[in-house]
């Protein structure tokens, strides 16, 4: 079974066609049954919220300072590289 969706008119696949598929060769497309990729994207995003919420707000702190240093610390190598500083 091949998986596809509308898009802007057209029918596009979500993988290759078998080899054995032709040009102009008819064929039976059927609606898929409603999925459940929303309300399980929806749980997800509350798992996040609800995790956040425990998160300590000083961690959130370190988090970003701990991404800066590292930051700074990357484009201090480039500029090295670069023959920059």
């Amino acid at each position: 079974m091949v998986k596809a969706i509308l898009e802007h008119g057209a029918i596009q696949p979500l993988s290759p066609l078998p080899g054995n598929w032709s040009d102009g060769q008819e064929l039976v497309i059927t609606e898929a049954p409603p999925s459940d990729e929303s309300q399980d994207l929806e749980k997800w995003s509350r798992e996040i919220d609800e995790m956040a919420a425990a998160f300590p707000p000083e961690d959130f702190d370190l988090v970003d300072a701990a991404l800066a240093e590292a930051d700074d610390d990357a484009k201090e190598i480039v500029r090295r590289q670069l023959g920059l500083s």
